[in-house]
């Protein structure tokens, strides 16, 4: 069940929320949320915590920072595994993504990809909200889209093509209630499903399918509280 208030208990907050992840009956762990808007509509931090147990034993914590529009600025993630932190940083510029990632023990990675305006993936719930406020489709409609995928655990960008398509709404029932839903496909070029997610009329994943280093996995939120649409 939501609980909703009119007055968020911090300034900002949207909402906040927790997920089960799944793979098939075993579960792999929890991420928890936290969606803000900055002050003076200067746009959006996201934040989440996650504790997983794939591919190995971890936690990370992840904030994702995004303008008014919903464009990406700034990512950062820390990821502890095995007693060892990696921390990668990724700025988001007009014409490339540039990210460096430092763990301990060893030399620093540097990448720079083509950015074009493209999506950003990683397997963490946060990374849908921005991605299907930026996919401005209408219900049936599909477009050919450039993916900047972030893999763990090595944290490395990569580039991808995807087909991203909005299937058409509906009302659709899960383990929180009965919610009218959007539902959002991305597919690679061999239509291969990379994510499915049925989200509500805030913007909030209900539900995420997708597969990551060709294992599938399921989000599913437990708990939800919605401050403001």
């Amino acid at each position: 069940m939501i609980a909703a208030k009119r007055c968020p208990p911090a300034e900002g907050l949207i909402a906040t929320g927790t997920y089960y992840l799944h793979q098939g009956q075993r579960k792999l762990g929890e991420e928890s949320f936290q969606l803000f808007e900055l002050p003076h509509r200067q746009g959006y931090q996201l934040h989440s915590a996650l504790v997983l147990q794939w591919p190995l034993p971890h936690t990370q914590r992840v904030t994702l920072e995004l303008e008014p529009t919903w464009r990406y600025q700034r990512l950062r993630i820390e990821l502890e595994a095995e007693q060892h932190l990696t921390l990668a940083r990724y700025h988001l510029e007009k014409n490339c993504v540039r990210a460096r990632i430092e763990a301990a023990g060893r030399r620093p990675v540097e990448v720079s990809l083509a950015w074009e305006d493209a999506l950003l993936d990683y397997p963490s719930a946060l990374f849908v909200f921005a991605l299907c406020k930026k996919l401005v489709l209408a219900p049936g409609e599909s477009t050919e889209a450039q993916l900047v995928h972030i893999s763990l655990p090595s944290l490395e960008p990569e580039q991808l093509r995807c087909r991203c398509a909005r299937l058409f709404d509906h009302h659709e029932t899960f383990e929180i209630g009965t919610f009218f839903v959007r539902e959002f496909a991305l597919r690679s070029p061999t239509q291969d499903e990379l994510v499915h997610t049925w989200i509500d009329d805030a913007g909030v994943p209900i539900r995420i399918d997708r597969r990551e280093q060709r294992e599938d996995m399921r989000f599913s939120l437990v708990r939800y509280r919605l401050f403001r649409a």
